[in-house]
């Protein structure tokens, strides 16, 4: 009888993270952010890009897991994208955490970034353009640029991304 009871002890263990009950903390979902083109000032912009128009609201992206609100600013042949996500299931959660992991490809140099947000990891894909992702609690500031001769470090799309976790 004993060594029956220790074999279902066992199953429970293991069966317990999968439904959820390890960590203890449920999971709230995020709510959208309603203007975020508002959340990056123009003058911010346009010290990467000088005499960028006013930003252009992108197409809404929600799925059933994730919501993500985004704006991009354009001129002569550069571009400036933030993108905000949010998870609305714990799995959009998840996935969410998977873009601050500095984890590198053979297309993808990724470097972790300190310093903002709870984590925040810089992305220079080859021939496409560099990104800049951190994490503010379930929220993911995403501020990518292309177009750019030489690559834009690190160091400059910071303040673009601190000044958007600011207002989250």
């Amino acid at each position: 009888m004993r060594r029956r009871w220790f074999r279902w002890l066992g199953l429970l263990v293991l069966a317990a993270p999968a439904c959820g009950s390890s960590s203890g903390a449920s999971f709230t979902p995020t709510t959208p952010v309603a203007d975020v083109c508002g959340m990056l000032a123009l003058s911010t912009v346009q010290t990467l890009i000088p005499g960028a128009p006013a930003g252009a609201p992108l197409t809404l992206s929600d799925d059933a897991d994730i919501w993500t609100r985004g704006c991009a600013w354009q001129a002569g042949g550069m571009a400036v994208t933030l993108l905000v996500d949010g998870p609305l299931t714990s799995s959009g959660d998840l996935v969410l955490g998977t873009a601050v992991d500095a984890t590198s490809s053979s297309t993808t140099q990724a470097t972790a970034v300190s310093g903002l947000g709870d984590k925040a990891a810089y992305l220079v894909n080859t021939g496409l353009g560099q990104i800049l992702n951190a994490r503010k609690g379930s929220y993911l500031v995403s501020v990518s640029v292309s177009g750019f001769t030489p690559a834009v470090p690190e160091t400059s799309l910071q303040p673009l991304v601190a000044e958007v976790l600011g207002k989250l």
